[in-house]
């Protein structure tokens, strides 16, 4: 490779782009000298896990959050071309092909940073859409359908985020004025139409709230509850393991749920169950997975020293013969963390990652969607969940964990 000739040093660095692509890693400019007329004669590339982070980036007395995963672990690939004022060339004078990290696969390596670029035109239609109302996840399925899959849009859900929000940055377009009008014309022709709002001294919108007549309406509707059965993968992440769409929440049609999933996974039964402590689901578990480890969320009791204070409590409320109570503590082994210990929840301690999932879900879903299209939007929205999935393995594979 050395000696190689390119006509600009933009060729040079394309034809590198180009390479770490095919072998899958990332790539950011390193050294550059310039002569003393400030022209570049030198321009070298290197892999994007060179160097080292500096030690007080990770042992930081005040960190409030979780240290990143290493990137830099000392990878000496790179590439670098010099100015042949005879040739009036660009020649490669260094090229260091080995790396001392894994490679991205290819389901991998449309993850890559330094090769995640949006097209002026296909920002230029995100920006177009944003202002037709759509929601920059949905503008973002579009491009997954019009490239034909997640891998083919050539950038990531988050870099579109980002620069539709670069665009938006620094431009400020509430104006109470204009906004109040556009409310009161709602309700022109919308009698059931409601909003309300403060203002503070200079007229700018503090507070804002409104709700027109089918929002209302549908307040008022019940719907058929969906049952989403999750659990958490090797990455802490939320993974999906079933759906179910229910008429009714008695414990006959928890059993009939808990039947068909136990069907569809062949029987085998989970080591761990965490659930809100709802009855007729608790009765289900009791039937059919009477053995397993079951824990009620840890939002709604909170024991320490469980046996000390349980008895302290009752005997401070005078509750000793209380049914409640009894009944309360005959559960103990579902939700006293004394009783719990050795079991493992994939760090849950709440129903907080069911919680979660109902609100990515209800992304994709709409209550008059039809049923077949609701599944259809569930699918989609599992897809979503996996391919975020894939993001983490392809970030671990080419990164190293800060050690504690």
């Amino acid at each position: 490779m050395v000696g190689v000739e390119f006509k600009s040093v933009e060729e040079a660095e394309s034809f590198y782009h180009i390479y770490s692509k095919i072998i899958g890693f990332n790539v950011r400019k390193n050294q550059c000298r310039k002569n003393q007329a400030g022209i570049v004669t030198t321009q070298s590339w290197c892999c994007s896990n060179e160097g080292l982070r500096r030690t007080k980036y990770i042992k930081n007395p005040n960190r409030v959050h979780e240290p990143r995963s290493e990137i830099r672990i000392g990878c000496r690939a790179m590439f670098q071309v010099c100015y042949s004022k005879i040739t009036k060339l660009w020649v490669v004078k260094e090229f260091r092909a080995n790396h001392n990290h894994c490679m991205a696969t290819n389901m991998q390596k449309h993850f890559l940073r330094s090769h995640c670029k949006i097209s002026a035109a296909e920002l230029e239609q995100a920006k177009l859409l944003k202002k037709a109302e759509m929601k920059t996840s949905e503008i973002w399925n579009l491009f997954v359908h019009q490239n034909g899959g997640w891998d083919k849009v050539g950038y990531t859900k988050k870099d579109l985020y980002n620069s539709l929000a670069a665009e938006r940055r620094g431009v400020d377009d509430l104006d109470a004025n204009t906004t109040l009008t556009f409310l009161q014309s709602k309700l022109d022709i919308d009698p059931e139409f409601v909003y309300a709002y403060m203002v503070d001294e200079e007229s700018r919108l503090t507070h804002l709230f409104w709700a027109d007549g089918a929002s209302r309406f549908d307040y008022e509707l019940c719907q058929m509850p969906l049952v989403v059965l999750v659990g958490s993968n090797n990455h802490g992440m939320t993974c999906v393991f079933g759906f179910a769409l229910i008429q009714n929440e008695t414990a006959e049609t928890y059993t009939w749920v808990l039947q068909k999933f136990l069907e569809c996974m062949k029987d085998k039964l989970p080591e761990t169950i965490l659930t809100d402590g709802y009855r007729s689901m608790n009765k289900a578990i009791e039937d059919l997975m009477p053995s397993e480890v079951h824990r009620m969320c840890s939002w709604y009791y909170s024991v320490d020293e469980f046996d000390l204070r349980w008895n302290k409590m009752l005997l401070d409320y005078n509750a000793e013969n209380n049914e409640w109570a009894k009944a309360l503590y005959s559960s103990r082994h579902q939700w006293a963390d004394t009783h719990l210990r050795g079991s493992y929840f994939g760090g849950s301690t709440a129903t907080n990652r069911c919680e979660s999932m109902n609100a990515f879900l209800k992304r994709f879903l709409d209550e008059k969607l039809p049923l077949w299209r609701a599944l259809q939007h569930c699918d989609h929205g599992l897809a979503a969940l996996r391919y975020g999935e894939l993001g983490k393995h392809a970030t671990d594979k080419i990164s190293m964990p800060v050690l504690k």
